[in-house]
């Protein structure tokens, strides 16, 4: 997956209760490896870690079909 400042994303936790965010890129982080680590969505001070479970989610553009 390709990621880039400024795209629209949407991640998703799952557990008792899934929780899904979604926003515009605003930081991205890479780990030793250059897998993505973590990452910052606007208007939203804390990252989201993708070692805490998070899932990236595909986002169709009604514009694109």
């Amino acid at each position: 997956m390709q990621l880039f400042l400024g795209d629209a994303i949407s991640l998703m936790k799952e557990g008792d209760e899934p929780t899904m965010v979604t926003g515009r890129v605003t930081g991205i982080v890479l780990d030793d490896e250059n897998e993505v680590e973590r990452v910052y969505i606007h208007g939203i001070t804390m990252p989201f870690w993708m070692n805490d479970n998070w899932l990236f989610m595909d986002i169709v553009d009604e514009e694109e079909e």
